[in-house]
């Protein structure tokens, strides 16, 4: 029996450390675990994607209800018609809050409308002498509305209201105290509404002086007011920028 040789007795283990059958287990993990990242990464970008496109139509959508100003009438719009299925309540405040803001805006174009502005420059002075006093004639400087209306000594209100009355009256006279009362004739009475005094320097060449007063007051349709210095043979400027009467609506 020929013998052995010790390289063909001797028994097959497993691969060694120097073998290389045992590096084919370990290229497979590998190249898995290669394939997981590859396939991690993409799915997050697929994600970031999907989200990035989702914000930018919420976004589209929240600029496109900002530029309408809320829903259509007819209810047209995803959006708004989840919030009519899931909360009615809170479309029934939304509505209710447009109805208000849309009251307030036709009041405010009413008031606008039916404002009414007057300002009076005289043209003339009237002295009567057995009531003692002097009457200035008017006419329009500036004139917004058809609420007031001046006609010579005297101004009619049309339209009822609250207004801010004003009055100047530039007094160049040596009487020691000058001054102008603005009255009122209507409701079966005449009443006044104020007056204004001021003093006089006693020197004729620094006579100067003017008296301003104003008031705000309810005037009712059909008054009529006037303007008096109760003095008669007064003195008084006719320049526009010294001696005016006005009203504004409030």
């Amino acid at each position: 029996m020929p013998a052995s040789s010790p390289f063909l007795l001797a028994p097959k283990g497993p691969s060694g450390d120097m073998g290389g059958p045992v590096r084919e287990p370990a290229l497979s993990v590998a190249l898995w675990l290669s394939w997981g990242a590859a396939l991690g990464a993409v799915a997050c970008a697929i994600a970031l994607l999907t989200q990035q496109t989702e914000l930018q139509s919420l976004r589209r959508e929240v600029s496109q209800l900002q530029r309408s100003g809320g829903p259509s009438q007819n209810g047209e719009g995803y959006p708004w018609q989840s919030l009519r299925e899931q909360s009615p309540d809170a479309l029934e405040a939304w509505a209710s809050g447009e109805r208000s803001r849309r009251r307030r805006a036709v009041l405010t174009q009413k008031r606008k409308k039916r404002r009414s502005v007057l300002h009076l420059v005289p043209i003339n002075i009237t002295s009567k002498e057995y009531s003692d006093v002097t009457e200035v004639m008017w006419q329009p400087a500036l004139r917004h509305g058809r609420g007031l209306e001046a006609r010579g000594y005297v101004v009619r209100v049309w339209d009822a209201g609250v207004y801010l009355l004003y009055s100047q009256v530039l007094f160049h006279d040596v009487t020691f105290t000058m001054g102008q009362v603005v009255s009122r004739e209507g409701q079966g009475r005449q009443e006044t509404l104020f007056r204004c005094i001021c003093s006089m320097p006693s020197d004729p060449d620094r006579a100067y002086n003017s008296c301003y007063s104003a008031g705000v007051f309810h005037l009712h349709q059909g008054d009529i007011l006037s303007v008096i210095i109760p003095r008669s043979k007064a003195k008084l400027s006719l320049s526009p920028h010294g001696t005016f009467l006005g009203f504004v609506k409030l």
